[in-house]
């Protein structure tokens, strides 16, 4: 009998499973957001803009889209002065010699997009600012864990020296950039169909051809143009903005600040590296704004993260249901570069792996235009 009793328990007990519907929660769609970040500076520029749409279509996922076909109107002291071309992929630019911003005068931007957006930006007035004295390194022996183990990661570490500037109380935005210069093989690729009989395939940017050859030879490579993709230029961009205030200044003076770092690696120090640093003047509601940029990325694999402000900026919207985000700010900007290489490392750097790869497609953020103060 206890046994039959059991048998029904578990009739009864499957056919209520299986009558169960899973629940499906309706998700609202995400909101779409735009995104601006730019500039007017005190050069002959280009000024630069960059419109993005960023949109979440899972709890843990962005997607960033270029908002195109907006235009964009610059105004000094509320007077329009300029249009900002559009130049693709969400960036738009006022071209080289049409406008250099002035120190006291204020800059804004209204923006309209395709769609019927209005934004603008809230006035902010361009600074003055001092110079850079000097860029100087220091070798830091660092290791890091992977999962083969404790590995070496040491950097040269970049700092500067600069004067404060005319400014009562000055902030500044110190931006860095490390460029090095690589070199990839692409003419020597070879590919593998039938196993352990790899045949000479060159990529066709590398300005070189297979041709016949001796038997057995695989054929031989003929240049028939020059290399596009042996040479390239890869970037370390900065961790999380450099900020400086009153605080910092002692005798009109910035001293030993600390911008960026080099990763002593064999590609990086393959020929030569340049240490790009700009001295940026900001206001102080710019200042804030990257502050938070700042310790937000700082903090974001804390779990003692402080809570922090939401990341707005200075733009608004002419449509309560749109929503903006970002900053355009004017600056004045001095640059300073200096070079490094092997010599200025303790150690002998062993040689770079030998690539047959287009050089961009391997290096971070590398492109093929020789970069701007390139000696």
């Amino acid at each position: 009998m206890k046994g039959q009793l059991h048998i029904i328990i578990l009739l009864v007990l499957a056919v209520l499973v299986g009558c169960v519907e899973p629940i499906v929660f309706e998700v609202p769609n995400a909101e779409s957001l735009l995104v601006v970040e730019g500039y007017v500076s005190n050069s002959e520029g280009p000024h630069q803009i960059k419109l993005t749409r960023a949109a979440s279509i899972q709890s843990d996922t962005t997607i960033v889209i270029p908002e195109e076909g907006a235009a964009i109107e610059l105004f000094e002291d509320r007077v329009k002065v300029a249009d900002f071309v559009e130049v693709g992929d969400g960036n738009y630019e006022i071209p080289i010699g049409f406008i250099s911003g002035q120190p006291g005068s204020s800059y804004h931007v209204e923006i309209r997009t395709a769609a019927g957006g209005r934004y603008r930006s809230l006035p902010d007035q361009l600074q003055e600012v001092g110079s850079i004295d000097s860029i100087k390194i220091e070798y830091e022996a660092r290791t890091q864990l992977t999962p083969f183990g404790e590995v070496d990661a040491n950097v040269l570490n970049v700092f500067v020296d600069a004067k404060a500037g005319p400014v009562d109380s000055p902030l500044i935005r110190w931006r860095y950039t490390g460029i090095y210069r690589a070199e990839t093989f692409p003419m020597l690729h070879m590919t593998e169909v039938v196993p352990y009989s790899p045949y000479k395939d060159p990529f066709p940017c590398s300005g070189y051809i297979v041709t016949e050859g001796p038997l057995g030879s695989g054929g031989l490579l003929l240049q028939v143009g020059p290399c596009e993709c042996c040479e390239c230029w890869g970037y370390i961009p900065e961790a999380s903005p450099t900020l400086s205030d009153t605080e910092l200044v002692k005798d009109g003076q910035f001293r030993n600040i600390r911008v960026g770092e080099v990763p002593i690696k064999p590609f990086v120090f393959y020929d030569k590296v340049m240490l790009k640093v700009e001295q940026m003047s900001i206001s102080r509601a710019t200042f804030d704004f990257f502050n938070l940029i700042k310790s937000q990325k700082e903090n974001a694999q804390s779990i003692f993260q402080p809570a922090n402000g939401e990341l707005t900026g200075n733009l608004v919207s002419e449509l309560s249901n749109d929503r903006v985000i970002g900053i355009f700010y004017a600056t004045s900007i001095q640059t300073a570069v200096r070079f490094v290489d092997s010599t200025d490392v303790p150690y002998p750097i062993p040689e770079p792996t030998f690539i047959t790869l287009p050089c961009a497609e391997v290096f971070d953020r590398a492109t093929y235009e020789l970069p701007e103060l390139w000696e």
